[in-house]
């Protein structure tokens, strides 16, 4: 028998994300998403917590401690054990107290620091973003429409 294969090549816009059939494109089969935690969540396990429930769920990513005690990360997983993940980020683990969670989904599921596991980094790894969840500072002052703080810097 012969397989006849459809072939989208001449598409240059086409993002393989969203190529192939469905159930097989990467947007149907994986979830990839960035988080940041609030409450008391250093301190109590967080992070170890985090990884070990993501390495269980098959999912990858990183988990890192913030100078604003927060704990963020990435994670993908496949797209039915997603949910699961995000639900365990609300709780996290005993001892811990999560007082919000946000979560911007990515929607190529790509996420920025790929590892082949799920990584604990160190506090010191630069790993913030343009835009929220966890967000650069130099993004957060271009953000800011008001010049009253750059005033108060050069007063110093």
């Amino acid at each position: 028998s012969m397989f006849i294969v459809c072939s989208k090549a001449d598409d240059p816009l086409l993002d393989v994300a969203f190529d192939g059939p469905p159930g097989w494109r990467m947007v149907d089969r994986f979830a990839g998403f960035r988080f940041e935690i609030e409450g008391k969540v250093i301190g109590v396990g967080m992070r170890q917590a985090l990884a070990e429930t993501a390495e269980e769920l098959g999912c990858f990513g990183w988990v890192q401690n913030t100078a604003k005690r927060t704990v963020v990360g990435e994670a993908r997983c496949a797209k039915a054990v997603a949910p699961q993940m995000k639900n365990w980020l609300k709780q996290g683990p005993e001892g811990a107290h999560v007082s919000n969670v946000s979560i911007k989904d990515y929607e190529n599921t790509k996420i920025k620091l790929h590892f082949s596991h799920f990584k604990i980094l160190p506090e010191n790894r630069e790993t913030c973003f343009r835009d929220e969840p966890h967000q650069c500072d130099i993004f957060q002052e271009s953000s800011d429409q008001e010049s009253s703080s750059s005033s108060a810097k050069m007063e110093l």
